[in-house]
């Protein structure tokens, strides 16, 4: 009590977010590059269903929505970041590894789809 009594709750606080904004603008990128990606995983699904049913197979589809999933929620975390300053910076780091899992899921489907592409 004492401690918020001499006004250093506040500065903490404030200090603790200026010092994880200037050292780290990470949320900062991956947040539209998120909302980018979702929109790349839901194009190529939508594509996806233009193309003949032997082109490209319902698992990279699948795999593809989830992925767009996982890009959501790394965004989702971003946001979080931006906003609670108290705990962004395990918020940043949680929404990295998310999207991070997702683009080397992203890479995974793109191998599939091309393999299958390829043989046909």
């Amino acid at each position: 009590m004492e401690y918020l009594l001499q006004g250093k709750g506040m500065n903490d606080a404030l200090n603790t977010k200026a010092t994880h904004r200037a050292a780290s603008r990470l949320a900062d990128h991956i947040l539209p590059t998120s909302a980018t990606m979702v929109g790349v995983c839901v194009t190529v699904i939508s594509v996806a269903k233009l193309i003949p049913k032997h082109g490209i197979s319902r698992h990279a589809v699948e795999l593809l929505a989830f992925d767009g999933l996982l890009f959501m929620g790394s965004a989702t975390l971003s946001y979080f970041s931006i906003r609670h300053p108290v705990s962004a910076a395990n918020y940043e780091r949680i929404a990295d590894v998310v999207f991070l899992l997702a683009l080397a899921l992203m890479v995974l489907v793109g191998f599939i789809v091309s393999f299958e592409l390829l043989i046909d």
